[in-house]
């Protein structure tokens, strides 16, 4: 297996993991998330854009599993220290290769692509409901800085 940033050809492949990674996400919460697909354009423009890279983990041919990356600023505002910082935006592996270290290679790999930009860190959101992979960021020493909360009527 290999590590390597997505070019336009493996769309497809990204394509179909969108699907998954989304239909899970509805499973886990229903109430606010639905299977979909994700719009090719926001595909393309991660892969061609400087600000961003789709990481793959790929097998012979085959796409297991990416990470979406983008580098951002913190927002304007007066009382945040401003920071230069990598977002991961999403991460999936196939259902059929999970437990193989794969989200984790592609998560050693997201941290070298911040540290090469010379980032101030990594930051990514993850439902806590998606249990293994709360405890996969936690290994590979992610902490939790802050939560969501919500008043439902």
């Amino acid at each position: 297996m290999e590590i390597k940033t997505a070019t336009l050809e493996e769309i497809p492949q990204i394509e179909i993991l969108y699907q998954e990674l989304f239909l899970k996400m509805s499973i886990l919460q229903p109430k606010y998330l639905q299977p979909a697909k994700q719009d090719l354009s926001f595909i393309t423009n991660s892969i061609i854009e400087n600000e961003s890279d789709i990481l793959i983990a790929k097998k012979e041919g085959q796409v297991l599993g990416f990470l979406l990356i983008k580098e951002t600023i913190t927002p304007p505002y007066t009382c945040l220290i401003e920071h230069k910082y990598a977002f991961v935006i999403d991460v999936i592996v196939g259902n059929q290769y999970q437990s193989q270290g794969i989200g984790t290679a592609l998560l050693v790999d997201a941290k070298k692509w911040a540290e090469n930009r010379n980032l101030d860190y990594l930051e990514l959101n993850v439902l806590p409901e998606n249990i293994g992979a709360v405890a996969l960021y936690e290994k590979q020493g992610f902490k939790d800085m802050n939560h969501t909360m919500r008043f439902e009527f």
